[in-house]
């Protein structure tokens, strides 16, 4: 069966960055990957080109083509390779070049700079570049989801490249970019890259943060840290605390939180009056570091996680009545005054029926500076000495019904000082 291609004609003169010239149309093999005299598997191949190649792609096919296992379908790529020969490489394997229009956000701040990675004269380029296909699940293609990743590239003067995963979608589900930095955090004076993702697995509401730390280390890059920050009330449902705080300083890395844990896991010494497993969690607020350790040069745990009490204050509640149960019938422990100092213990939430919609209204179990123990509205009490007071406030004063619809903006990470690495623009 003929196929028939479509030529791309790009207008664009190559990229001349420090010396280095990225071809008219880069492309990266983001493993090993085969050159073919023509566009199917049809004739064996022994050209191989290893990870990190850098091509030219000269033309596409105009249509998507199933995989060796037609699990999915990708195009077709016309490639002029390092050692100047001409052939087919199928799309699985490549990322592309992203057009310029279609790069959004902070990622235009990387795309086509140059980056120093040494104490040389000598400069990455660093561009955006994607691999696109589809989930090859139906006979007609419109119905078949999206297949696509999108990638930081670095090319070295030797046009060797490296390469890490941003984002992606499939049929299983997405990752999304929310932070990108270059800055030097082991004191080598050469930037380390620092990235923050959002996880989407379609079978799971939750998702899953993480932030990942890649040096570069003998002509490689190297991911020398990763921790996933997204905390979870139970295993499908976000905590109202959301993410771990990640404060980078120089050779340091601090973690900070608050737990909310299943009460009979409570590993303070204060009694926490246990009711309900599904109604209530015991909070903890947990701090542990991370220093570089340059003999693996990796990012290595220095002190062991910390564990102890969250603090607060009564707040615009003159008078407010300690009670012994969750309810303002319960019985009057101790009548506080506004600004009195407590020991938050544990978080506890009851659903009723408010103008007849369903509503959450939490409550705080705590500790008072006269050593009483009882509850309070939770949106009475402003926690302090947590990086997390003002996202727990904004929780209590309006909690959701669903767990899930609880969301923020903000990324959690976060520099003791603005150590970012210049990048220079296209000369």
């Amino acid at each position: 069966m003929k196929i028939h291609y479509i030529y791309i004609l790009f207008l664009l003169l190559p990229f001349f960055l420090n010396g280095q010239i990225l071809p008219t149309r880069p492309a990266t093999a983001l493993n090993k990957v085969i050159l073919y005299q023509d566009s199917s598997f049809l004739d064996h191949s022994s050209t191989t080109y290893e990870e990190g190649a850098l091509f030219n792609v000269l033309e596409e096919s105009r249509y998507e083509h199933e995989d060796a296992a037609q699990n999915q379908k990708f195009k077709w790529y016309f490639v002029r390779t390092p050692d100047n020969k001409k052939g087919w490489i199928f799309g699985d394997g490549l990322a592309v070049i992203q057009p310029i229009d279609e790069i959004k956000g902070i990622l235009s701040n990387y795309h086509l700079k140059e980056i120093p990675y040494d104490n040389s004269e000598e400069q990455l380029t660093a561009w955006i570049a994607t691999i696109e296909g589809r989930d090859n699940m139906h006979e007609e293609d419109h119905l078949n989801p999206i297949y696509k990743e999108q990638y930081l590239v670095l090319t070295s003067p030797l046009k060797k490249s490296i390469h890490i995963q941003l984002s992606g979608v499939s049929a299983m589900g997405s990752n999304e970019l929310k932070q990108l930095r270059f800055t030097d955090i082991n004191g080598d004076s050469i930037a380390e890259v620092i990235l923050v993702s959002n996880s989407i697995d379609n079978s799971n509401p939750l998702e899953s943060r993480s932030v990942v730390i890649y040096s570069f280390q003998a002509g490689t890059i190297v991911k020398v840290f990763e921790e996933r920050m997204t905390l979870s009330y139970k295993n499908d449902q976000p905590s109202p605390a959301l993410f771990k705080v990640v404060d980078i300083g120089d050779q340091t890395i601090r973690i900070a939180y608050v737990d909310y844990v299943a009460c009979v896991d409570y590993s303070l010494p204060l009694a926490t009056n246990e009711v309900s497993k599904t109604q209530e969690r015991c909070m903890e607020y947990v701090t542990y570091t991370y220093v570089w350790k340059e003999e693996v040069q990796k990012f290595q745990l220095l002190y062991e996680e910390s564990r102890t009490y969250l603090e607060g204050i009564l707040k615009d509640a003159k008078g407010y009545a300690l009670r012994r149960e969750p309810s303002f019938l319960g019985e009057v422990v101790e009548q506080l005054l506004d600004n009195a100092p407590l020991t938050v213990i544990k978080h506890y939430e009851k659903i009723i029926k408010r103008k007849g919609q369903k509503v959450v209204v939490p409550y705080l179990y705590v500790k008072t500076a006269s050593d009483n123990y009882g509850y309070l509205h939770a949106d009475k009490v402003q926690f302090i000495k947590s990086e997390h007071a003002a996202l727990l406030h904004q929780f209590y004063q309006n909690p959701p019904l669903l767990k899930e619809d609880w969301t923020t903006e903000e990324t959690f990470l976060f520099f003791k000082k603005d150590l970012d690495q210049v990048i220079t623009g296209q000369r």
